[in-house]
């Protein structure tokens, strides 16, 4: 079996008529989790990769509840990242679907290669050496097949309300993990899907995003903004995108807040060397990990720099084309 396979699964039914489905990835997180909401419209919420494997088990799961790729109406996705959206082309393919993203990850799943390929001068900044972003290059190009570029989408935005008989849902804007990541919630029954926005045991990674005015987006601060105006909407129950079939908010929240902390330690210890490269204190801190996964790594180490700059721990220079961070009292 191929890494991030599952296994056949029998789709779990969270709620009347809205059921998950798990698919199958490529990638280290494992499978991804997709919502068939099995009411007119009928409508899939993500879609996982574009891969045959992938593919099948999503056949397989709609056949268990009576249906075939052809009764899904619309798709509605998450986020822009390609094990959320990357089968939709395809689907449409197999017969006429509307496809609903928040317009600020359109850049992503439209054109996703030249999104991803602006970056590098910017990784360049951070400390990424020419191999590194050699091996970047290599990986964007590796991962398209998984994501086929949408020709046609629809805006999901902030406040929209979304009816299918007996539910509605509502959507929250939740930019972090994705400038365009978004939430449905349930607010009268307290629940939510929420994709790669909240889970209990991991922090979602802050992808480094560059925005088509071509600054960089603070992302981590961004996505502790949205926790808290998802903590206030009274949400107690989620449905993830990966790892745990539930969680409940509170706890995650918890959790969330010590992992927090001991990060914050970590990065401050780490900068008492002296000035650092966002690069070079991701090698100290992950002295094990592969070319692979460096834009990951890298992108956790600037959203926590980011979120260290503005408590006003750390400062930023630029020297010889590259940005340095040190602890705000070694400052000159």
């Amino acid at each position: 079996m191929k890494k991030g396979m599952a296994e056949k699964v029998q789709p779990y039914e969270i709620r009347p008529g809205i059921f998950q489905l798990e698919l199958p990835t490529p990638y280290p997180i494992g499978p991804v989790y997709t919502y068939l909401i099995k009411l007119e419209p009928i409508t899939l919420v993500d879609v996982g990769v574009n891969s045959p494997e992938s593919l099948a088990a999503l056949q397989e799961q709609l056949y268990c509840l009576g249906l075939n790729l052809n009764r899904i109406e619309q798709l509605l996705l998450t986020h822009g990242h390609s094990d959320h959206y990357g089968a939709a082309q395809g689907l449409i393919e197999e017969g006429g679907k509307t496809v609903l993203i928040h317009p600020r990850d359109w850049d992503k799943v439209t054109d996703r290669r030249d999104y991803y390929l602006k970056m590098k001068p910017y990784l360049a900044q951070m400390g990424m050496p020419s191999d590194y972003l050699a091996y970047f290059v290599k990986f964007i190009v590796w991962e398209t097949p998984y994501a086929r570029d949408l020709e046609k989408v629809h805006p999901l935005e902030e406040g929209t309300l979304l009816f299918w008989e007996g539910l509605k849902l509502e959507v929250m804007h939740t930019p972090g993990h994705s400038p365009g990541h978004v939430v449905l919630l349930c607010p009268r029954e307290g629940w939510a899907i929420t994709g790669d926005f909240i889970f209990t045991h991991i922090t979602p990674d802050p992808i480094i995003d560059i925005t088509p005015s071509g600054f960089r987006t603070p992302s981590m601060p961004l996505h502790l903004e949205s926790l808290k105006r998802f903590a206030a909407r009274g949400i107690n129950t989620f449905f993830p995108g990966h790892r745990e079939k539930e969680g409940r908010t509170e706890t995650a929240l918890e959790e969330l807040r010590k992992r927090m902390e001991y990060k914050k330690k970590i990065y401050m210890d780490t900068l008492k060397e002296g000035a650092l490269t966002p690069f070079q204190i991701m090698r100290r801190l992950y002295p094990q990990s592969r070319k692979g996964e460096a834009f990951v790594l890298l992108s956790e180490v600037m959203g926590r720099l980011d979120l260290l700059e503005m408590e006003g721990v750390v400062t930023s220079r630029r020297e010889k084309g590259l940005i340095l961070y040190s602890l705000k009292e070694e400052e000159g």
